[in-house]
């Protein structure tokens, strides 16, 4: 079986505290390199040879393999439909080691309106000045629509899809876990504060500063931790 039981775990644990906070529903995805081989580990389309998939109780047997171009090469499942959002991001970034496809319930609502996202909060600063957006409204299901998301993820940590969600990286699960959780708190803030006024963001030095302070591994750890915790408190976790 490719990729280690740590690995498939953790990205298992991922899945199930994502839509424990209610950011990762049916149609929610998420995904790791496998160091050892390059192949990439995905949740599949269905599980257990049911019509669907709940990220809720997702576990490391779950996850279908493919290669670098998207072919299935282990699992009893099957790939997703937009495995080229991974296959693209992953090709495109050799510093990322996870992905994550979600429909951010606020975080979406930027694309819609567009109206830019900006690190309003100091937990927003590792996004950088402006969160950017993918155009494509439709189904990522093509290698060049995979290409094209990448392309407009840049070197970033998120970018939106039109009306579609937001695909988040990280050098590791738990740097995209962490990634995803703040993308959408920051969502929630400039939508909120909107609401009063008109909100400030964070440029300049102050951004800078912010983003080294925020963005780094004992903060990351952190959050993983607390979440973890928080899962297992609500029996989401073992």
């Amino acid at each position: 079986m490719q990729g280690t039981t740590e690995l498939r775990e953790k990205l298992a644990t991922a899945c199930r505290l994502l839509f424990m906070e209610g950011l990762m529903d049916h149609a929610g995805l998420a995904g790791a390199r496998i160091p050892e081989t390059g192949n990439l580990l995905l949740n599949p389309r269905e599980m257990r040879g049911t019509p669907g998939r709940h990220p809720g109780i997702m576990t490391a047997g779950d996850f279908v393999v493919v290669d670098p171009e998207g072919t299935k090469i282990e699992g009893e499942n099957n790939p997703p439909s937009e495995t080229p959002i991974f296959t693209g991001v992953f090709r495109a970034r050799a510093d990322a080691m996870a992905v994550l496809h979600l429909h951010l319930p606020t975080a979406t609502l930027f694309s819609i309106a567009g109206t830019p996202l900006r690190p309003v909060g100091v937990m927003g600063s590792p996004f950088g000045g402006a969160v950017p957006v993918c155009s494509d409204a439709t189904l990522i299901q093509r290698r060049e629509q995979g290409a094209a998301v990448a392309r407009a993820l840049g070197q970033n940590l998120a970018v939106l899809l039109q009306g579609h969600g937001a695909v988040i990286v990280g050098g590791s699960v738990e740097e995209a876990f962490v990634a995803a959780i703040l993308l959408e708190d920051n969502a929630v803030l400039q939508y909120r504060a909107s609401a009063i006024g008109t909100p400030k963001a964070m440029k300049g030095d102050a951004l800078r500063r912010a983003q080294k302070q925020v963005w780094q591994p004992k903060v990351i750890s952190k959050m993983w931790h607390y979440y973890v915790m928080k899962g297992q408190s609500r029996g989401i976790l073992g």
